[in-house]
Formats: structure tokens, C-alpha cells, sequence
């Protein structure tokens, strides 16, 4: 009799409810009151439900731009396995149509499996354009006036990519490709994104174009000596950030770049940056390590202090993990964990690092990085308020290890 009822409960419960009371346990041990009050406050906006933006389908046929657009185009095509249609005057074509630059007879014509590119300004009147991106699929922009206009007009962020400019037209059409999952997100070669060659200042910042707030908040702290990366886009947006980092990672040790600092565009770095981040580069130059996180998000329980250093006025911490992309130094251990990471793994980039086996990881205490609280998420879309809590939390969690490794040393 009981199994029967917990049998037909169990079919009037929505999938994963049994798991929210666990869930709200573990935010009240690891945050308190604060961070749960702030998991309600700033919510992950469910009601604005994502469209994944449709796969694109051959035959594809580009109309508008000059030889080198259309060459550029069918590049990146041919690398997605696209069979190009050899026509591409026909009216009638069924398949999708990549319009460049549109002239007033082609834009009549644009229906919601084409594609269109905008490389130069336009003079067409805000409506207009608002209609436009309406009919087609996906618009793909190099001009960041149009981008603003179509984001303040109320364009889903999934339909609108930014370019680079005309002689990046490639690598636009490749990653907007690996956001509709035309091309696998975790098979793409880095050798396509211009900012993962060379990279000579060792200092890059993961930043989408497509989200300009984050990246003038980024501008606005003057870092010195960091490179964007026009990072990936993918839906659910962790697949995205994992991809992102994957390729920086592959980049910097096909190229033998290492030790290399990865950042997000969210990061707040303290005015005296550079005179602690010498010191950090002095303490590593005297240890072993695989790993410098700038800012670890969550402390874990499983996490256990090693080693516990003052250098030069800072305390520097040796852990068995860490977790967090906000800010991080890579020895060539830790980049190849990056890169082994896989769609398969179901985990988010900064979860497998985690799970990385024999990693040496080093930290200071305080956090040498902070988050930025006033800007969203681009990977969950809620307010990066929510996550301020729980790095307090694990800031203190961190705190109480060494307390308690320095004890055990004590006796």
C-alpha cells in the first residue's frame, strides 16, 4: 500500500523536486540566511526562456558582398560539412540564403531560414531594421550602433552575433555556427580566432562582444597589458564558457605558451594589481604549482590546505583544488586539464578543473581578484549579486583551513 503511494506521488511531482530540499540544506550550511535570501532576490530568469538558435541546413547560398566575402563564408562552410549551393540568383531557392548587406529587393525576399550580415552602417530607419531581424534567423553585425539598436529594440540575445569586420568574416561565421551546433562545440580548432594567436602579453580576458556592458566595465579599470577573446557562444551558456576556455587552453600549449592568465570580463582587480600580482609571480618562481586562482568561488568541504606561505606581506595558501574562471594563472598541468574537457562530461568548465586529479593549486588569502556585484551573468543570465554571499562564505571557509593547518603545525 505505501509503495503504491509513494509510486503515485511520485508521478504528480515534477522531475527534481525531491532534490530542493537538499539543495536549500546545502546553500544554508555553505552561505547562511544572507546567501539563500540572495538566491531568491536574484533569481535565474526561467520565465525568459532561451530559443536556441535553429541549426543551420545546406544547401546554403550566399547573395550580396564581394568575391572575398563569399570566399571567406564558404570556408567556414566547408569546415561545417555545409554543401554550397552553386546559384545563387534563383528566387525560388529553398535552402538557406546567407544575404550580405541586402539592397532593398533582397530584403522583400527574407524569410526565417536566411541569415543576414550587416558590415557597414546602414541608413535604414530603426523600424525597419527591427523587422528585418524579425523575418530571418540569425543576424550577424560588425557595426556596434546597429548592435545597440537591435538590443535596445528587444531582439533575443540568441539571434544577434557581432563580427569582427569584413576581413574576419571566417571566424564570425564559425563561431555563430558552433552556437546553433551546426559544428560541435568541443571539436572546433582554435586556429580559426585570430586572439588566440601568439598572444604575446600572457594576459587574456574572456569577454563576449555581444555583452559591451561587461566589457567597458572591464575597459573602465584600465588593465594593463590584456588581450580580448571573443569568446564562444553556446546555449546553455556554461556549454559556451566551457568551449571559450577550452580553446585558450589548446591555443597556449599547441603555441608553448605557459605560464598564461585567463581572466573574465567581470573580474574587479584592486588599484594596487600589478604590485601583488609581482609578488605572486616572485612567490611562484620559488614553488612547485600547476595553478594561481585569483578567486575561488566555493570552498568546498573535500578541500584540504597543504601549505601555507607569507611572502613578501601576502599569505599564500597551497590547496588540493580550487573552483572559479574569474581569475587564474595556468602552469601547463592545469591548461591540459582544460583542454581535456568534453560536451560528455556534463560538468561546467570550472567544475572538471576542479575534479582534476594532482593538481597543485595556490591562492592568496585575501582573494588577490574580486566579481564584479552590479553586472549580470552571461553564462546564467541572474545578477552577479547572487554570488556574493557565497564568496564571502568561501573566503572565510578558506580562513578557517589555514587557522586549522596552522594549529596542527603549531602541535
Amino acid at each position: 500500500m505505501k509503495r503504491n503511494l509513494m509510486a503515485s506521488l511520485s508521478k504528480m511531482v515534477p522531475r527534481g523536486l525531491y532534490r530542493v530540499p537538499a539543495r536549500l540544506l546545502a546553500v544554508l550550511r555553505h552561505e547562511g540566511m544572507t546567501g539563500l535570501y540572495d538566491r531568491v532576490r536574484y533569481p535565474k530568469p526561467f520565465w525568459q526562456r532561451q530559443r536556441h538558435p535553429a541549426r543551420v541546413v545546406g544547401p546554403v547560398t550566399i547573395r550580396g558582398g564581394d568575391d572575398a566575402d563569399r570566399d571567406q563564408i564558404a570556408r567556414a562552410l566547408q569546415d561545417a560539412e555545409l554543401p554550397l549551393a552553386v546559384s545563387s540568383s534563383d528566387p525560388k531557392f529553398e535552402g538557406t540564403v546567407i544575404h550580405i548587406d541586402p539592397v532593398s529587393q533582397d530584403r522583400t525576399r527574407i524569410t526565417q531560414n536566411d541569415i543576414l550580415i550587416l558590415l557597414r552602417p546602414t541608413s535604414l530607419p530603426e523600424g525597419e531594421l527591427l523587422s528585418l531581424t524579425t523575418r530571418c534567423q540569425a543576424v550577424l553585425i560588425s557595426c556596434p550602433d546597429i548592435l545597440s539598436c537591435l538590443q535596445r529594440g528587444g531582439v533575443p540575445i540568441e539571434k544577434i552575433f557581432a563580427l569582427k569586420g569584413r576581413d574576419a568574416l571566417h571566424e564570425g561565421i564559425t563561431r555563430y555556427l558552433i552556437a546553433t551546433k551546426t559544428i560541435p562545440a568541443d571539436r572546433q580548432d582554435w586556429r580559426v580566432f585570430s586572439d588566440l594567436d601568439d598572444i604575446p602579453l600572457r594576459r587574456l580576458c574572456l569577454s563576449l562582444p555581444e555583452t559591451p556592458a561587461r566589457r567597458e566595465h572591464f575597459l573602465a579599470g584600465k588593465p594593463k597589458d590584456f588581450e580580448f577573446f571573443d569568446g564562444i557562444r553556446a546555449f546553455p551558456g556554461w556549454v559556451g564558457a566551457a568551449t571559450s576556455f577550452r580553446l585558450m587552453a589548446q591555443a597556449c600549449l599547441d603555441q608553448n605558451i605557459h605560464p598564461v592568465l585567463f581572466c573574465e570580463d567581470d573580474v574587479e582587480l584592486p588599484e594596487d594589481f600589478e604590485l601583488r600580482y609581482q609578488v605572486v609571480r616572485d612567490y611562484l618562481a620559488t614553488c612547485q604549482w600547476d595553478l594561481f586562482s585569483g578567486l575561488i568561488t566555493d570552498v568546498g568541504s573535500d578541500y584540504r590546505v597543504t601549505k601555507v606561505v607569507t611572502y613578501h606581506g601576502q599569505t599564500f595558501v597551497h590547496l588540493n583544488r580550487c573552483v572559479g574562471m574569474v581569475f587564474g594563472l595556468y602552469n601547463r598541468a592545469a591548461l591540459e586539464g582544460i583542454s581535456s574537457w568534453t560536451l560528455n562530461s556534463g560538468m561546467t568548465i570550472d567544475r572538471h578543473l576542479e575534479a582534476t586529479q594532482s593538481l597543485e593549486i595556490v591562492t592568496t588569502l585575501p582573494f588577490l581578484a574580486g566579481h564584479c556585484d552590479d553586472l549580470d551573468s552571461s553564462v546564467w543570465r541572474f545578477k552577479n549579486r547572487r554570488y556574493r554571499n557565497m564568496i564571502h562564505e568561501s573566503e572565510a571557509r578558506l580562513a578557517q583551513l589555514v587557522k586549522e593547518h596552522d594549529l596542527r603545525n603549531v602541535a
